[in-house]
């Protein structure tokens, strides 16, 4: 009978040491099923533009919820949007951040198709704008069209804002390189070059708008020319994954997607409390976070027709510009519409 009691506890003992080695291994706010024992990598490569609405990623990072996910996280940072695509398409990245560019990433795809796919789209809406037409601050323009024989500024290395660009100056009568010449920026470049006014006007993001109008550098002609012209919503922005990698890591992939749903759900419920987490990542301090407009995010779960049907029209202008040779299906470009597994 002894015998069996000291067995019994024996037993027990071992049990409450291997419960509380587990608990100690789980993430600490159980927030995250922990991966299971498939070989898989819990490295993570991301990469990023130094724009706003990579908000939820640098919140998700400063806040530690990658860590507690159990993922090792590499970011990389771009300055041209194009240089992020090309580096998930050559398996240098296995995702971009929340605010990567959703044209250009659909272009790379159709010419090259099952390489990458979009788990989320970012952008405006006329409440909430994506895009802004910025002018010098002593410009006396008045309407696009006098743009004519002028400069107009936008990000370099992105085809989808020559797109853009073209189809905005097109419905006001002006044509690029004809009527308007179109000059590609860094981001880091964009200000300094409105302001020296080396350029007659900039289609450009936040933060740049902030930084321009804080400095003094240039003052907003139009809020949102885009939701005005071709969508409302305006999905420009959208997180990219690597179809190889998603899946050859399924969970590992659902994990990231998770830390990434949540800090979006953040942002959105609080972006003047996540405002602080864009020092460091982008040109902002605090003097300049003030102002901001605030980045419309929804991950494809939670997209309606709607979106789907804007985010289409903003494929269809690379059709009609002869970027592509046929019609890039928005709908078939959503990973949550596909089994990665």
């Amino acid at each position: 009978m002894d015998y069996l009691k000291v067995k019994i506890a024996g037993v027990t003992l071992a049990i409450i040491l291997i419960v509380a080695i587990l608990t100690t291994a789980l993430p600490a706010t159980g927030l995250f099923a922990a991966t299971q024992a498939t070989g898989e990598t819990i490295k993570v490569r991301m990469g990023m533009t130094p724009l706003l609405h990579g908000l939820p990623m640098y919140l998700a990072i400063e806040k530690g919820y990658f860590t507690e996910a159990g993922i090792e996280l590499e970011l990389t940072k771009y300055e041209a949007p194009n240089q992020l695509i090309d580096a998930v398409m050559q398996d240098k990245l296995d995702f971009t951040s929340v605010g990567g560019p959703a044209g250009i990433a659909g272009i790379a795809n159709y010419k090259n198709p099952g390489k990458v796919m979009l788990y989320n789209v970012s952008g405006g809406d006329l409440v909430n704008p994506a895009d802004f037409l910025l002018l010098p601050i002593d410009s006396n323009i008045t309407k696009i069209s006098e743009l004519k024989g002028k400069k107009l500024g936008i990000l370099g290395g992105s085809i989808q804002w020559r797109v853009l660009a073209t189809e905005l100056l097109a419905q006001n009568g002006l044509v690029i390189d004809k009527n308007v010449t179109l000059i590609e920026l860094a981001a880091a470049t964009q200000v300094p070059t409105l302001k020296a006014k080396q350029i007659d006007a900039l289609l450009t993001l936040e933060p740049m708008k902030t930084i321009a109008i804080k400095s003094g550098a240039g003052k907003v002609f139009e809020n949102g020319p885009m939701e005005k012209i071709l969508s409302n919503p305006f999905w420009p922005g959208g997180g990219v994954v690597s179809v190889k990698f998603a899946k050859e890591n399924p969970n590992t992939t659902r994990k990231v997607l998770e830390v990434l749903d949540k800090a979006i759900m953040e942002v959105e419920s609080d972006f003047n409390g996540s405002k602080k987490y864009l020092k460091g990542y982008t040109p902002l301090d605090d003097s300049t976070t003030q102002g901001l407009t605030m980045p419309v995010l929804k991950t494809c779960n939670n997209m309606t027709a709607g979106d789907v049907e804007s985010l289409q029209k903003f494929f269809d202008l690379f059709e009609k510009y002869n970027i592509v040779d046929g019609r890039m299906d928005a709908n078939a470009f959503l990973y949550c519409n596909r089994d990665a597994s």
